[in-house]
């Protein structure tokens, strides 16, 4: 049985009257009856994936601090990124870290930036250490700010093993998405406005931003994927002989040409390879719907399409192997928070983090989950 169908068969739902699937459970064991809570403003009945299996004493604290609800898989290593508050205005506190599978501590870089900024894109590097992307939110950047300073810029910054700089490098487009490692090198992939413009308020035409960069954080070569309209980067993969780029255009001319887009959005899918070299082109038809890695699986990236989509269990987030097993981490909505006022368009969830752990025949070990969900009842007092 495939990794996509065992998981599948085996979603049980029990129905609990509870403001959190797992707030109150135990991890260490997957004796778990339903339960209730009583709150004042939420009685909403949740469906919460069935527990199961002995729990390894390693993986308690990690389950019970839910330390795997967003990381990245990269290189046998975990990242995560942290925002807090800070003391100086229009700044925020930045904290990325790298780990080991277990969740243990081995490097991090803090810093203080304007708070419109925000990591998109990390990755684990060949030399031990570890490389992230910052994009900005311009919403976020007050007007005259904006105005005066020409745009902000993203940066990509590289730390060593040990967490330490080893460069910050500000980049030539206004906005960046994916950061990766190839050969040596490292490149950045997004979007920029030709012209630029000093005005938030009025936007440019926007081209593919595409740069490599040397070990010192120089860029050696930068490529535009160019038409006169607004054209934008929706994905971008490691794929061939480097690069796979999902790009929604509306222009019709220069490398979109035959779009024939009449003004409205056509998707492409262009690779490059790793002299970005644009090596192929392809207009399609429909939607260029392009995967997500969620972890290595014997050394090759893992997409997220390994695992067939079960509502039961929610949607895999990280995929962590640890020799003879591997753990699946997804995230799993259970209810609907009642309450939520009908003037917002967004919909509020509850939700668990799900740990499911199978070993190599992907027979299952243990599954375990603990609440996700926002603080609603107080988040409502701010509406």
């Amino acid at each position: 049985m495939s990794i996509s169908n065992k998981i599948s068969a085996l979603a049980l739902l029990p129905i609990i009257l509870i403001s959190g699937c797992s707030a109150a459970a135990d991890p260490s064991t997957s004796e778990k009856a339903s339960g209730q809570a009583a709150t004042e403003n939420s009685t909403e009945k949740l469906n919460c994936v069935e527990q199961f299996g002995e729990v390894p004493d390693e993986f308690k604290d990690i389950i019970a601090e839910n330390l795997f609800s967003n990381i990245t898989v990269s290189r046998g290593r975990l990242l995560e990124d942290e925002t807090y508050a800070s003391n100086v205005e229009y700044t925020r506190a930045y904290k990325v870290t790298m780990m080991d599978n277990y969740g243990k501590e081995l490097a991090s870089y803090e810093f203080t930036s304007n708070f419109a900024y925000r990591v998109v894109s990390m990755t684990a590097t060949d030399d031990g250490g570890f490389m992230f992307l910052l994009d900005f939110q311009d919403m976020a950047i007050d007007e005259d700010e904006w105005a005066s300073d020409g745009g902000y810029r993203p940066r990509l910054i590289k730390c060593d093993k040990n967490g330490g700089l080893v460069f910050d490098t500000e980049l030539e487009s206004t906005s960046a998405s994916f950061c990766f490692e190839a050969d040596g090198k490292y490149y950045v992939f997004g979007s920029t406005e030709t012209p630029e413009t000093d005005n938030r308020g009025v936007y440019s035409p926007t081209d593919i931003y595409a740069a490599a960069l040397d070990k010192n954080g120089r860029i050696t070569k930068s490529l535009l994927i160019a038409g006169s309209d607004y054209d934008s980067l929706t994905a971008a993969e490691r794929g061939g002989e480097g690069f796979v780029l999902s790009i929604s255009a509306q222009s019709d001319d220069g490398d979109f040409a035959g779009s024939d887009s009449g003004g409205y959005p056509v998707d492409w899918v262009f690779t490059l390879d790793g002299e970005l070299e644009i090596t192929g082109k392809e207009k399609k038809t429909g939607r260029a719907l392009m995967d997500t890695v969620i972890g290595e699986k014997d050394g090759a990236p893992l997409y997220k399409s390994s695992f067939e989509y079960d509502p039961d269990l929610g949607s895999p987030e990280a995929y962590i192997e640890y020799g003879d097993f591997y753990l699946v981490v997804s995230e799993h909505i259970t209810g609907t928070y009642e309450n939520q006022p009908t003037y917002l368009n967004t919909v509020w969830n509850y939700s668990e983090t799900v740990y499911s752990a199978y070993d190599k025949n992907d027979e299952p070990i243990f599954r375990a989950s603990v609440d996700s969900s926002p603080d609603y009842d107080s988040l409502i007092e701010l509406y």
